[in-house]
């Protein structure tokens, strides 16, 4: 969701403007300097290929937490100038949302998280975890109400956490990373880590000190979907039973995901989508986003991959 706004975009132009030094100190505008290496899992297949399987009932489970409730700016969420949100007469305001983390369990590779959700010390006490002073104080942090934190629910799976599939390195989607263990591996879309924008000048500290210590960041590795219905798939254990679909624009490698389960196939959006509405209305998110039209079109081709899986359940990014 996050989009390092406006207003962080203002206070790292504040903080270079006291400190020449700093313009060489922060030529480096990626999410995270961590280091990155190619994953060895997961092969890419086509997009057909993945739809011939997913209505099949699977051995995936997948359990959605709620990790906290909050508020965004709307104009954030969604975009306001497309001419259905005209029509529908929305003004800016403080939306309700909710940030989550997904369980994923498979019977034979174990038990992994799609997101991270929400610690309790980024909630409660964000400067002991090093979240800088300006999303401490302009990022609503105030009105985010823990509900199941992220370490109440990797404890509660009761068996070791395998791997962190994230769908974006956004702030909001990494402020569980001080409760997952240090040598667990995070996965990512390709170029994540280092997509570059001026915002990022403000996270980057707090994400480099998160992923300090840790496994080098495993980026899966796409093909372009020889179908052209997708951008890229990869069946990430190989055995057709979950996949990560390339859904770039939020952010440079945004991932959506697809895991069959036994109640039949359930998509995870992430921030391709942020909202009910948007989703049911075909609108993007509005100013968190790092290239609307590709955004608009992984928006797109999620919601005809669900057109042609009606009983697929759908998760979004930050509503129910």
């Amino acid at each position: 969701m996050f989009r390092q706004s406006r207003f962080l975009a203002a206070a790292a132009f504040i903080i270079i403007a006291l400190s020449g030094a700093a313009l060489i100190a922060f030529s480096d505008k990626s999410q995270t300097t961590h280091q990155t290496v190619t994953s060895s899992l997961g092969k890419p297949i086509s997009s057909s290929a993945m739809e011939a399987l997913i209505d099949r009932p699977g051995p995936t489970a997948i359990r959605t937490v709620v990790g906290a409730d909050w508020k965004a700016d709307l104009s954030g969420l969604l975009n306001l100038k497309d001419p259905k949100s005209v029509e529908a007469g929305f003004v800016d305001h403080e939306e309700p949302i909710q940030i989550y983390t997904h369980l994923v369990r498979h019977p034979t590779q174990g038990f992994f998280m799609i997101d991270t959700g929400v610690s309790k010390r980024f909630a409660e006490h964000p400067e002991s975890v090093g979240v800088p002073w300006v999303l401490r104080n302009f990022a609503k942090m105030d009105k985010l109400q823990v509900r199941e934190d992220a370490l109440s629910a990797i404890k509660s799976e009761g068996v070791p956490l395998k791997g962190v599939f994230m769908t974006h390195l956004h702030f909001d989607h990494v402020s569980g990373m001080p409760d997952v263990p240090n040598d667990v591996p995070f996965y990512t879309g390709p170029g994540e880590a280092r997509e570059e924008k001026f915002g990022n000048l403000v996270v980057q500290g707090m994400e480099d000190r998160f992923f300090d210590g840790r496994p080098a960041i495993q980026e899966f590795q796409f093909t372009k979907d020889p179908d052209g219905k997708l951008e890229g798939v990869i069946d990430v254990f190989g055995d057709g039973s979950f996949f990560a679909i390339l859904t770039p624009g939020h952010t440079a490698g945004h991932l959506s995901f697809v895991a069959r389960t036994p109640a039949g196939p359930v998509l995870l959006t992430g921030d391709a989508c942020h909202t009910r509405w948007g989703w049911e209305h075909d609108v993007e998110p509005g100013s968190f986003t790092f290239d609307r039209g590709a955004e608009r079109k992984s928006l797109l081709q999620l919601r005809a991959l669900s057109e042609r899986h009606p009983k697929m359940i759908v998760r979004l990014g930050h509503q129910p």
